[in-house]
């Protein structure tokens, strides 16, 4: 049996049940972590790119991912 991980994308993340549990416990709005997470997102291509190496442009959500604009509604 082989054990594969991967990341989970920007959306995917948002719609977490157990992330949004820690979010809401930690007082963090789900528009504030979605923006963190984009802002991450960005430093981090621009930095590969500065790098030279070829990446993509980093997808950025919508407000359609997000089911609320906090954890407070869950």
């Amino acid at each position: 049996m082989t054990a594969t991980t991967q990341d989970m994308t920007i959306s995917e993340v948002l719609r977490d049940p157990i992330i949004r549990q820690v979010l809401r416990a930690d007082g963090v709005s789900l528009s504030a972590f979605a923006h963190l997470l984009e802002d991450a997102a960005r430093l981090r291509h621009s930095t590969l790119a500065m790098d030279g190496q070829n990446v993509p442009q980093p997808y950025m959500i919508s407000g359609s991912a997000m089911t609320s604009t906090s954890c407070n509604g869950m």
